[in-house]
């Protein structure tokens, strides 16, 4: 007759199904603590929380004070993200076996989810503590520590963590993501790469390596890639970051499916009494609201808003960066909520007690980004705009657009219904500008044509480069003047120029400067040649403000499309190219025409003078009138 102990002997040897079938059977013929222990263990090890949950507290029942049951009940509630309880059960599991580094780490895991990182930081130190080599919490001490803003410290935690496990993809993996925020993707991509050698079904690997290598312009195995990533989202696996994947290609229903398969699951909030009043309560969430590029698009807007009507709420949380556009912004808001230190259910349970009517997020699946705020139901109707140009997949109810961003019969490929404003995009109003550099100081030629985008350089696909080129060709007197990006970007493409046969000194570029002296050199441009299929945004603005014509290629995807919207509302659709050619021959030929180039930067300077593309206050009008017809009261 089999017993407890036969389970265990299949539990060691790393037999988890048998071991959980065996105990299953022990259980109906002869109950005990150890059975139900076992049980719930071998179901652990088959990731089945649910059940493994279960079967532990059967056994708490018979036993509430063994050791083993209430640690292995602690990391099934964690591994159920039921964090609060997670967080009651540790603590439990702590008082009977204190130096237990899986329920220390687990303890971790759950405060940090709460937005407790110091608290999280300090489980994972008691962790290695007991177990200085605990691969898992050396992973998540240095994430805790990305998440104080411990940069430095994090680094050194993942290296500490790949020295103790230098074949542990996860630790591999951990050290690259970090890598990639601190704007050192070369160095992201080699470790990508040892993953790749360690276990090519890490989750997410193709696509992140991808990306990594596209921040520095590596083109190198792109297209297998891009055929592993798609490969992975048409079999239900999210190969790649939703934000990556709208610009490694322009597959509308794609983007859809990397969302669905990424976006968090749904809680099913309770709803309080909420407070009386007569204005829409809007709540715009960000970790953006400082010196910014989405700041700097909707500052003027906040400020417009009509306060006799609605009743605005800024949930910030990200960085308490100081600075003039902070100050200004926290004058737009009525309300500010200071939320970095909240857990996502934390957050949104807040707006609900504030009765907040329309929740919008601005930032989606972008860096930062929170959608479990959303997913916790932050108000009665959830907005997308503006940070992330494509769809949730979930959980958001509306997103705003207008007819050219996502025309009429696209919206197939959203989750969102679809609010139309006459233009999607905000701008702050116009004003003076710095005078500019000179061309020498800007490192270009005083008599060149100057082709320029500012765009990042992760945006440049090889099929924009190769159109670039042969631009570049057929105009000779020509210049390419390009953001620098991250270390590497300028000198791989000298390189894919060299490959193309063009000089590489013909490509110049521009380092980072203050918001203020970049809007300034832009004068020194004659024609912006924009990216696909992720194309200009707010770097689309900054050009067309100072009065400098951007020629873009639309596209399937929204994020292909925002240049093709703006140049719509200015009504300049002879700078939208219909194909690839199209916009070769147009950047060709206005290089070769000056008068055709005077003439449309006159019609550019005319067109800001008299359309609302850059009034906040018309376009607040078109917001609120969406926001009122979308308002669940």
């Amino acid at each position: 007759m089999s017993t407890a102990r036969d389970a265990f002997a299949l539990y060691q040897a790393g037999r988890m199904a048998e071991a959980a079938a065996l105990c299953e059977r022990l259980v109906v013929e002869a109950p005990s603590v150890e059975a139900w222990h076992l049980l719930g263990v071998s179901r652990l090890g088959l990731n089945q929380a649910e059940a493994a949950l279960v079967a532990l507290e059967a056994g708490l029942a018979l036993d509430a004070k063994r050791p083993g049951l209430l640690s292995a009940r602690a990391l099934a509630l964690t591994t159920l993200a039921r964090d609060e309880d997670a967080v009651v059960a540790a603590e439990a599991a702590l008082v009977a076996d204190a130096e237990n580094p899986l329920v220390l780490n687990a303890l971790g895991v759950s405060f940090r989810r709460l937005g407790h990182a110091e608290k999280a930081l300090a489980a994972y130190d008691a962790a290695l503590g007991v177990d200085p080599g605990f691969v898992d919490a050396l992973c998540n001490r240095g994430i805790a520590l990305t998440d104080l803003g411990r940069f430095d410290a994090a680094l050194a935690a993942h290296d500490r963590a790949v020295r103790a496990a230098p074949r542990a993809a996860k630790a591999l993996a951990n050290r690259a993501a970090l890598l990639s925020l601190l704007n050192r993707p070369a160095e992201a991509a080699r470790d990508l790469e040892a993953v790749l050698e360690l276990d090519p079904l890490h989750p997410r690997l193709a696509g992140d390596l991808m990306w990594a290598r596209r921040q520095i312009c590596d083109w190198s195995e792109d297209a297998a890639l891009d055929m592993l990533v798609k490969a992975d989202l048409k079999l239900g696996r999210p190969g790649v970051s939703p934000f990556a994947a709208l610009a490694l290609f322009d597959i509308p229903a794609l983007h859809r499916r990397c969302a669905e398969l990424t976006a968090p699951p749904a809680v099913a909030p309770v709803w309080p009494v909420r407070p009386p009043g007569e204005r829409i309560r809007v709540a715009y969430l960000s970790s953006d609201l400082h010196e910014h590029a989405t700041a700097r698009l909707l500052a003027g807007v906040l400020e417009a808003h009509d306060r006799s009507r609605f009743e605005i709420f800024a949930v910030s949380y990200g960085p308490d960066l100081r600075g003039s556009m902070r100050e200004r912004l926290k004058a737009a808001f009525e309300h500010w909520i200071e939320a970095r230190n909240l857990s996502d259910a934390a957050v949104s349970a807040l707006c609900r007690e504030r009765g907040i009517d329309i929740a919008v997020d601005l930032k989606g699946y972008t860096q930062d980004g929170r959608p479990g705020i959303l997913a916790h139901r932050a108000a009665p109707v959830q907005v997308s705009w503006l940070g992330y140009p494509g769809t949730l997949g979930a959980h958001a109810d509306i997103v705003i657009a207008d007819a050219v961003t996502l025309p009429p019969g696209a919206e197939s490929d959203w989750s969102e219904a679809v609010a139309r404003l006459p233009l999607y995009q905000p701008n702050d109003a116009l004003g003076p500008a710095l005078p500019p550099p000179s061309r020498a100081e800007a490192g270009l030629p005083d008599d060149a044509f100057v082709f320029c985008c500012f765009n990042n350089p992760a945006k440049i696909t090889p099929d924009t480069f190769a159109a670039w080129m042969a631009i570049l060709k057929a105009a000779p007197g020509g210049v390419l003047w390009l953001y620098a990006g991250a270390p590497g970007a300028a000198d791989n493409l000298r390189a894919h120029a060299v490959q193309a046969r063009v000089a590489p000194e013909r490509l110049v570029f521009a380092e980072p400067t203050p918001h203020a002296q970049h809007l300034a050199r832009h004068a020194l441009a004659d024609l912006v040649l924009d990216t696909w299929p992720y194309g200009a945004h707010t770097t689309a603005s900054d050009a067309l403000r100072m009065a400098i014509p951007v020629l873009t290629l639309p596209g399937a995807s929204f994020a292909s499309r925002v240049g093709a919207s703006l140049l719509t509302a200015l009504d300049l659709p002879d700078l939208i190219a219909s194909t690839q050619a199209d916009y070769v021959a147009k950047a060709v030929g206005l290089a070769a025409d000056p008068a055709a180039l005077a003439a449309l930067k006159a019609r550019l300077s005319e067109a800001l003078k008299t359309s609302a593309v850059f009034d906040p206050t018309a376009f607040a009008r078109s917001l609120e009138a969406a926001f009122a017809g979308i308002a669940v009261r």
